[in-house]
């Protein structure tokens, strides 16, 4: 939880990319039409949506008060989901409405109400392909499974194969393949922060020693260690495969390290510890 507390403006902003990345377009409308609602001489507009949103500017959206308060109720795994609680959806959606009937023309509605579902449609993500399992039996990623059956040839035996991966993705090779365990624990990967642009932060995590947060520290944030660093804790866990995101850069630092490539994908590289 420290870890979440000292980089106050850090967090939020990593949570906001997480929330928005994708639809910022709906955020900054968000955003106008509360600016609309406020200098609007309507009382009932600022009662509804503008105050409860300063409201929260104060308290949920204070890293200082609600991280503290969310350990304390047992749910800091959940507190970078706060941006959910905007409701975005809900001012745009009135918003939308208010704008359509400012026509009198049942046609003009229409026509209204169409360009907006359109714009809505031109600068919003599908989620359908996240949300259809892939084609094959096991249900997970085409990519997950030949990461899996890579391992599985080159090791040449069944026993349990550690790795160490800090991707989301990969979390599904055990539903293809028991014996893949990773060294990074799953809440690492999806609760614990820091900044890998500040020089403080990464010192930071190399002086608490925890092996897990600095390993997540080098495969999730792409922060190089010290080779002797990480053979500590190849040794110390057993790790036979490391498994990198290619968008982290660290196929070099690997291939200094001495270890073997076995294969790649096109996100991931798979390499065999020597």
């Amino acid at each position: 939880m420290q870890n979440l507390y000292k980089p106050g403006m850090d967090f939020l902003n990593k949570a906001f990319d997480d929330a928005f990345s994708n639809i910022v377009i709906f955020f900054l409308a968000y955003v106008l039409a509360l600016a609309v609602f406020w200098l609007l001489k309507k009382r009932d507009l600022k009662t509804i949506f503008v105050y409860p949103v300063l409201f929260a500017l104060l308290t949920v959206f204070n890293p200082y008060l609600m991280i503290p308060v969310a350990d304390k109720i047992g749910l800091s795994s959940r507190i970078r989901r706060i941006f959910w609680l905007l409701p975005v959806n809900l001012v745009l959606a009135f918003s939308i409405v208010c704008l359509v009937y400012r026509f009198t023309r049942r046609w003009k509605q229409a026509a209204a109400l169409a360009l907006f579902l359109i714009l809505a449609a031109a600068a919003g993500e599908c989620q359908l392909p996240h949300m259809v399992p892939a084609e094959n039996i096991y249900k997970i990623s085409d990519e997950s499974i030949a990461i899996a059956d890579m391992i599985e040839e080159d090791a040449q035996t069944s026993e349990p194969k550690r790795c160490l991966f800090a991707d989301i993705q990969l979390l599904e090779l055990r539903q293809y393949n028991p014996s893949i365990y990773n060294t990074i624990r799953r809440k690492d990967i999806l609760n614990w922060s820091m900044n890998p642009a500040d020089p403080s932060s990464v010192e930071q995590v190399l002086n608490e020693r925890s092996s897990h947060h600095i390993l997540t520290m080098l495969l999730y944030y792409g922060v190089p260690v010290e080779s002797d660093i990480l053979k500590r804790y190849v040794r110390r866990f057993h790790i036979r495969y490391i498994i990198p995101n290619k968008e982290k850069g660290l196929d070099g630092y690997f291939e200094e390290m001495g270890y073997d490539e076995i294969g790649e994908t096109e996100h991931f590289t798979v390499w065999r510890v020597g």
